[in-house]
């Protein structure tokens, strides 16, 4: 596994693109970076603030689910 260090960040090209562009991201020990390859403006996002978003998408599945199991307990053939 490669460390994230302060002095060296992890630049790495995926696979996704948007409008036609690699994305590349950055890896920070605080926060990673995202830009499009060939430009300039770039997008920081703390590692807290994406930890925090994961667990809220999973909150939300979770409810989603359990309110679809609720309307589907009314049904009885």
């Amino acid at each position: 596994m490669t460390l994230i260090r302060p002095d060296s960040p992890v630049r790495r090209e995926t696979a996704m693109t948007y409008r036609g562009r690699t994305l590349v991201v950055e890896l920070h020990p605080r926060h990673l970076t995202l830009r499009e390859k060939g430009r300039r403006q770039a997008l920081t996002v703390g590692w807290d603030a994406i930890y925090h978003l994961a667990w809220k998408i999973l909150a939300r599945t979770q409810a989603d689910e359990k309110a679809a199991q609720k309307k589907g307990r009314g049904k009885r053939p």
